[in-house]
């Protein structure tokens, strides 16, 4: 019934910071279908993926295409509705009724449409066992199975 909440300073560490005061406006970027990307990604906005990207995602908010992402994600949202293989960390995530998802989901908030497909574990984030779960994964590398 009691849960330990994080500090607001806990907090601040584990999701990407939105603009400060007195900065500009966070933007939305768009990565096209036609686009490839190889690397890491940082933002302080919201990123739409319709192309490929492989690497790590750091953004305030994020939503996948159709377009297969292998990737490392951090944001406070994360729509997905395509093909996504890696570690999600979000406050919420959402998955919609053509998501397909292998790797593991580290969540507040889990929103699963009816047809979605998931292969990993699903932990929610400020748990305990979730913060040993992701002490141990970071400690192991991944296993990707192909079918």
């Amino acid at each position: 019934m009691f849960q330990a909440h994080k500090t607001s300073d806990e907090a601040k560490d584990e999701f990407p910071q939105t603009v400060a005061k007195g900065s500009h406006k966070p933007q939305h970027s768009i990565i096209g279908r036609d686009l490839k990307i190889t690397g890491d990604i940082v933002s302080t906005g919201d990123i739409t993926v319709h192309g490929e990207v492989e690497g790590t995602i750091t953004c305030r908010s994020l939503t996948l295409g159709d377009t297969p992402v292998i990737s490392a994600v951090t944001a406070e949202t994360v729509r997905i509705s395509g093909v996504f293989d890696g570690e999600i960390r979000a406050k919420k995530v959402s998955l919609s009724k053509n998501a397909r998802v292998t790797g593991n989901i580290y969540h507040e908030s889990l929103e699963v449409e009816s047809g979605a497909s998931i292969e990993g574990k699903l932990a929610r984030l400020g748990n305990k066992r979730a913060t040993a779960i992701s002490k141990v994964a970071a400690l192991e590398p991944a296993k990707v199975s192909n079918g």
